[in-house]
């Protein structure tokens, strides 16, 4: 008797579990409401135009010049690179071409000793003329020999040959000296080009985003230092390669930045990138901002809902009393297949299968 007594009270215990247990199920109907449907998006904010500043050289940054959130111009300076081999290299080219600009000069020693024997020649073969003029017309009188006459003469072309080849060598060597001098010039050119490689300058003006490096670093020729953007903000998303066929240009965007956790920022999707992204593994999608964010800073994280559709007055469940897809567990814990249309993360429309007179359950699976 006491062994029955037990075994009964066994029994209501399970009973009232069984009970409690279908007592705590959660329940809903079918109800008709407007549904948006929507493709989820990871993304990030960026400017319009960044650009990055690279290192044109190898070395030591002696100087970092900006900080993150600075408003630059074009052609700021950056950074700088230790450059003392190069300002010696650069003086050593500048001596060189002040030493070619005096030799080039009319007043430059080489020239002046050609010129003077080129004065001196002239006088010679003033001289020589002069001798050979007159052994000529003694010849005509036959008052002096042959032979005296054709040294005079020669002596005379000579002269003249002297002269010429003085002159020539005069015009010869201002021409290369003036020819090294402009060479010497280009190397000035070069070596403070070369120089310049170790300023490093932005070539927009906007926003400093990034600083990469720190004074005192070494940096290697192609190294970013720091990037630039300026421009509008644009915003950046990663649609799953399931989803990319659905988006186009100009639907509505809802987005949520970490920055700004509590608003949603309207958009509108600008532009889609024809190729699948291999790095990200999804495809690429521009959108802009209908209104800017007061406070925005480029980097941000976001997510976003790209609003591909909408449906009104249409019967609903919630999203998550699913299961399998396209299933609903009814209150007599019958599972039915429904038709499905429009779903976003809290609501599925039901196109057929149930009604708003149906209970179902959520699922504890």
């Amino acid at each position: 008797m006491k062994h029955n007594r037990i075994t009964f009270l066994g029994c209501m215990i399970v009973a009232i579990s069984l009970l409690s247990s279908c007592n705590n199920k959660e329940t809903t109907t079918p109800t008709r409401k407007n549904i948006e449907d929507a493709v989820f998006a990871s993304g990030f904010i960026e400017q319009e135009n960044q650009y990055t500043v690279s290192a044109s050289a190898d070395g030591i940054l002696t100087t970092i010049l900006v900080s993150e959130g600075d408003i630059i111009t074009n052609n700021t300076t950056v950074a700088v690179i230790k450059s003392d081999v190069q300002n010696n290299q650069v003086a050593d080219a500048q001596a060189v071409y002040n030493n070619a600009v005096t030799n080039a000069s009319a007043n430059a020693s080489i020239l002046q000793q050609i010129q003077t024997k080129i004065n001196q020649a002239k006088t010679q073969l003033s001289l020589d003329k002069t001798n050979y003029v007159r052994y000529k017309e003694l010849r005509a009188k036959n008052s002096v020999s042959q032979l005296d006459f054709e040294k005079a003469e020669l002596q005379y072309k000579a002269s003249q040959n002297n002269l010429l080849g003085l002159q020539d060598n005069y015009k010869t060597t201002a021409s290369d000296l003036k020819l090294n001098e402009k060479r010497s010039l280009v190397q000035v050119k070069t070596q403070k080009a070369i120089l310049d490689d170790y300023k490093l300058n932005s070539s927009i003006s906007g926003t400093v985003i990034n600083v990469f490096k720190k004074q005192g670093e070494l940096i290697r020729r192609g190294e970013a230092v720091a990037e630039i953007g300026s421009g509008a903000f644009i915003i950046k998303l990663f649609v799953a390669e399931d989803d990319i066929k659905k988006v186009n240009s100009n639907q509505a965007v809802s987005v949520h930045l970490n920055t700004n956790p509590n608003e949603t920022f309207k958009a509108k999707i600008s532009k889609i990138y024809p190729s699948f992204n291999t790095t990200e593994q999804s495809y690429v999608v521009e959108a802009q901002f209908d209104q800017v964010p007061n406070k925005i800073f480029s980097g941000s994280q976001l997510q976003a809902n790209i609003e591909t559709g909408s449906s009104k007055n249409v019967l609903v469940i919630p999203t998550a009393y699913l299961i399998r897809e396209n299933y609903v567990i009814l209150e007599n814990d019958e599972e039915r297949t429904i038709k499905i249309g429009r779903r976003n993360s809290d609501w599925t429309e039901v196109i057929s299968g149930i009604s708003e007179e149906d209970i179902i359950v959520k699922s504890k699976i």
